[in-house]
């Protein structure tokens, strides 16, 4: 004949923490389990399958339905090792309502890509949790470069740069270099003028009278030319 199971086979009672979970469960419902004692000595020995039986009868008569106290019972004890497998691997377990639809395309995604349910999520969580920090890190690599950028300008307003300054006296100094190349050809050329004039005063009494004329016209120019340098040598000299 088949032995029947009792409703606590499945509690291990050499594992003290499951004892002493199993006991606190009972506690929760406000049962107290009677500890056995030993006839020798009178002390309380641990708790056995007849302690809790005697538990369980005891929120029968409270309660009722003791079966399903039983089966909860068990249902939490797994939860108990399922968290404990979890923390041991580095995992959580987690609860969180989500549409149908969701729940759909999530099992879709994961047969797609041939994994379970649970790496399926933790692959779409690295990948929008790696995105985030990037976005993260590009947002305040482009606010260093704004910071950067206005603290240049605003020093830039005061005090002019270096470089733009020795190149604007580089330029000021090449300009008066070619002013004074010009001057000194300018210079050259009425000393030419003048001495072409003076040759060909010599024989202006060849000239006709329109030509002695326009000698003379060309005469009062360069001397009225001669007389502008005059002024802007002594303009330049004061300065």
């Amino acid at each position: 004949m088949a032995q029947t199971k009792g409703p606590f086979d499945w509690i291990d009672f050499k594992n003290v923490d499951m004892v002493r979970w199993a006991e606190d469960y009972f506690l929760e419902k406000k049962i107290i389990l009677p500890y056995p004692v030993a006839s020798a000595s009178g002390a309380n020995k641990s708790l056995d399958k007849v302690s809790f039986e005697i538990g369980l009868g005891e929120y029968k008569e409270h309660y009722g339905n003791e079966l399903l106290l039983v089966r909860n019972m068990k249902d939490a004890w797994r939860s108990v090792i399922q968290r404990k497998e979890n923390k041991k691997n580095g995992k959580v377990s987690i609860t969180y309502p989500i549409s149908t639809k969701h729940h759909s395309q999530l099992r879709e995604l994961a047969v797609k890509v041939k994994l379970p349910l649970n790496q399926a999520l933790e692959n779409l969580i690295d990948k929008n949790f790696q995105n985030l920090i990037e976005q993260k890190e590009i947002a305040k690599s482009i606010e260093k470069e704004k910071r950067d950028a206005a603290k240049a300008a605003k020093q830039a307003l005061k005090t002019p740069p270096i470089d733009s300054y020795l190149m604007l006296q580089k330029s000021i100094a090449e300009k008066n270099q070619q002013i004074d190349t010009l001057s000194n050809n300018f210079n050259d050329l009425h000393v030419y003028c003048s001495e072409l004039l003076d040759l060909i005063e010599r024989t202006s009494t060849l000239f006709s009278k329109d030509e002695q004329k326009n000698y003379r016209q060309l005469t009062e120019k360069l001397n009225k030319l001669n007389a502008n340098k005059v002024d802007d040598t002594k303009v330049k000299d004061q300065q």
